[in-house]
């Protein structure tokens, strides 16, 4: 199931095409407005994933028809648009993980954004997936808006309700007198936490509450299990950029021992 807050961020980010004028508007509008939906289904068939998304702006039939997040015939079209672009090899030929994101946000986290959803940055290898949080972001993004279990500690984020938040898993350099140590932990996004532990505040009932944790711990390690082999995918096409950037730089490629 698709939450508001997902689909909405979704058409926040469709509007990145707004910008492009679509010249004589009303005719075009009315003319495709006029083509059965059956007609409309084998065009978009040719088009590529950009194309799909620059439609949805044009009229209320074609949004309505290809921005469905249920609909089988739309996923349908978006998957076909999306196993014809297939440029990336970590990801080629993957579906989107199952019940947790639509063909739509995949394919706009996968093939179409190129900079951080945050500041912009283009830098190529700069940015990543993180797919717990559906974001493409820079670290110095990721680090403004996600907290360890230490500092949720300290903002009233209980331990109960940390540990049922989507999360990564980051190295950060812990300063330790005169020496810098590294250490992996756990980060969640704040703004989830606070919101999270408001509504776990909120349940009187201690039985309710019992029964809110164990059902979010479940759903929770459902998508944890989808989403590693993602996780996983993403990190080696950074390391594969950051391999071609370094041959590019230096001509030849370092090899760890």
């Amino acid at each position: 199931m698709e939450s508001k807050d997902n689909k909405d961020n979704l058409q926040e980010t469709s509007n990145d095409f707004s910008s492009k004028e679509i010249t004589n508007q009303k005719e075009t509008n009315h003319a495709l407005s006029q083509i059965p939906s059956e007609i409309l289904v084998i065009v978009c068939e040719y088009l590529s994933p950009k194309d799909l998304f620059s439609l949805t702006l044009v009229c209320k039939k074609l949004r309505r028809l290809l921005w469905s997040f249920s609909s089988y015939i739309t996923q349908q079209i978006w998957r076909n648009a999306r196993i014809k672009l297939s440029i990336l090899d970590e990801y080629k030929g993957i579906p989107p993980p199952e019940g947790i994101m639509s063909e739509q946000q995949y394919i706009w986290l996968i093939h179409l954004t190129d900079a951080c959803q945050f500041c912009g940055n283009k830098r190529r290898g700069a940015s990543k997936i993180y797919w717990p949080f559906k974001m493409y972001c820079c670290v110095p993004c990721i680090n403004l808006r996600t907290l360890s279990n230490e500092t949720a500690k300290k903002r009233g984020i209980s331990y109960t309700v940390f540990d049922i938040l989507p999360h990564i898993v980051l190295y950060r350099d812990i300063l330790k007198g005169s020496k810098c140590d590294n250490k992996l932990d756990r980060y969640c996004l704040r703004n989830e936490a606070i919101g999270l532990q408001k509504e776990y505040e909120s349940i009187a009932d201690f039985e309710e509450k019992l029964r809110w944790v164990e059902k979010k711990k479940q759903h929770q390690l459902v998508i944890n299990d989808k989403l590693v082999q993602y996780t996983l995918r993403e990190e080696n096409r950074i390391q594969r950029i950051w391999r071609e950037e370094y041959r590019l730089r230096f001509g030849y490629v370092q090899i760890n021992r």
